[in-house]
């Protein structure tokens, strides 16, 4: 198959084939048919999103391994970590709830991450990681479920609501999720097609 085979990019909405090219600053590339986004140019390179991968990897390990919230009510005072929680609401007999925060707040963000330094790291290192593809794809799947934000969001609304009934903190790991929350989307910004460019 050629380069130009191979440089074909379908736009999700309405299936148009087009060719892909590199975009240069500023610039958004659309679908001819329906006008809608088939990719953004971006700024930062190979290198700069690997360091805002590593940073993400770093933030998600302090979210998920110190304090999101402690509560303080009538002198008694507790305090729990994301996978504490989840399992205090698994253990309260939510399974179902608890089972969907682990995929979406935990497993599929802790995979995007993981996925995206797969990848990344033989590409800045000038070569091109085993299943490049296959990892590719599942990347994408993982970051559709990946609902940090949602989380972190939660935790804010719970922390509102209970101002007026007990002593509520924000804990570190909360500053922390909140963090990858905006690493995440500074990453994502890039997309993925310069990812398959690299490899050709």
């Amino acid at each position: 198959m050629s380069r130009d085979e191979h440089s074909l990019v379908v736009c999700e909405q309405c299936g148009m084939a087009h060719r892909w090219r590199p975009l240069a600053g500023h610039v958004v590339a659309r679908c001819v048919r329906c006008d809608a986004v088939l990719g953004r140019s971006h700024r930062l390179g190979l290198s700069a999103i690997l360091a805002l991968t590593l940073t993400a990897a770093v933030c998600f390990a302090v979210g998920i391994t110190t304090d999101v919230l402690s509560l303080s009510f009538r002198g008694v005072s507790q305090a729990a970590t994301l996978p504490e929680a989840i399992g205090a609401v698994w253990s309260e007999g939510q399974e179902a709830i608890a089972a969907i925060a682990a995929l979406t707040a935990l497993i599929a963000p802790a995979a995007f991450i993981v996925l995206r330094l797969y990848i990344l790291v033989p590409l800045v290192m000038g070569t091109t990681a085993p299943g490049f593809a296959l990892g590719v794809r599942l990347m994408q799947h993982a970051a559709r479920w990946s609902m940090v934000e949602v989380f972190t969001i939660g935790v804010l609304l719970s922390l509102v609501r209970l101002a007026g009934l007990a002593d509520a903190t924000p804990g570190p790991g909360l500053f922390a999720l909140g963090a990858v929350t905006f690493l995440f989307a500074a990453i994502e910004s890039a997309g993925t097609k310069h990812l398959w460019w690299q490899v050709r």
